[in-house]
């Protein structure tokens, strides 16, 4: 959430927007400029333009069309120069602009403060609602807040093997869940650990459950010692079941690997960045 950036955005976008409604004005518009002159006490007006070399001043004071027509083109001219103007300016203001990210603000902030959770810190919804974001935008970041309050079924499969905890409390099964949990916490994602979905047929638990812009729901699942050909394949009986109920990799499913043993945090942070964070 780059609040300042993604104000400028929004109001670059709409400048950019208001000019080419003028710019549609402009090219429609007719030749020429409008006069008036008072003559017996009665205003007239007259329409002055070029054929060519020639110049021609013809009365239109009773022509309210081609009045209307000028004086939309007049106004065109100047909203257009100030429209220019001004997007040249914000398009400026970005480029030179320090980003105010409240997420890029806790990463950069020492280990130790790390491990704190983001109220401490400051109150989103306060932020928020103060800032003057599109009201789409404040709308949709407020839903995602309210659905992560809410409470929802969690798998209760064997809470036994639950033995790590995060920095929040939370029980997982393993380290490499902490790890991503803890990066999640650090970008104040709201998420939900192995929500239960039930099919009938099939009963899934996501590792991880997002809420997306649109209302629907994602998730992640992290697979861990994939060397091991057991849990391999039945990692992959289990993608098939998300297979079969409507779940697609790149689209509402995302799955990462540990390799070896090893879990990859800079490829974590990449799926936070660019697999989760535009779709929230």
């Amino acid at each position: 959430m780059n609040l300042i950036n993604d104000q400028l955005k929004e109001t670059i976008k709409l400048l950019i927007d208001l000019k080419e409604y003028y710019d549609a004005v402009l090219e429609n518009s007719p030749p020429g400029t409008l006069t008036s002159q008072t003559k017996n006490g009665h205003e007239q007006f007259m329409h002055l333009y070029y054929e060519g070399e020639r110049r021609i001043r013809s009365g239109i004071t009773k022509d309210a069309n081609t009045q209307k027509q000028l004086a939309q083109k007049e106004f065109a001219q100047r909203a257009d120069s100030i429209l220019s103007e001004n997007i040249s300016i914000l398009e400026n203001a970005m480029a030179e602009i320090r980003p105010f990210d409240p997420d890029k603000i806790l990463r950069s902030m020492s280990k130790s403060y790390s491990k704190l959770p983001e109220e401490y810190f400051f109150d989103r919804e306060k932020l928020v609602t103060d800032l003057h974001l599109p009201e789409e935008e404040k709308t949709r970041i407020l839903r995602h807040r309210e659905w992560g309050k809410q409470a929802f079924q969690a798998s209760t499969y064997h809470p036994e093997w639950k033995k790590h905890r995060t920095s929040r409390g939370l029980k997982m099964r393993s380290k490499s869940e902490v790890l991503i949990m803890e990066k999640l916490y650090h970008y104040g994602i709201d998420v939900r650990y192995e929500q239960v979905w039930d099919f009938g047929d099939d009963v899934l638990a996501p590792d991880f459950t997002f809420e997306g812009e649109d209302g629907q729901l994602f998730c992640w699942e992290h697979l861990g010692m994939m060397d091991d050909p057991r849990y391999a394949a039945d990692n992959y009986r289990k993608l098939m079941k998300y297979y079969n109920h409507g779940f697609v990799l790149g689209k509402n499913l995302i799955v990462s690997f540990d390799r070896c043993g090893t879990i990859d945090m800079k490829l974590i942070d990449f799926i936070i960045q660019n697999r989760i964070i535009p779709r929230l």
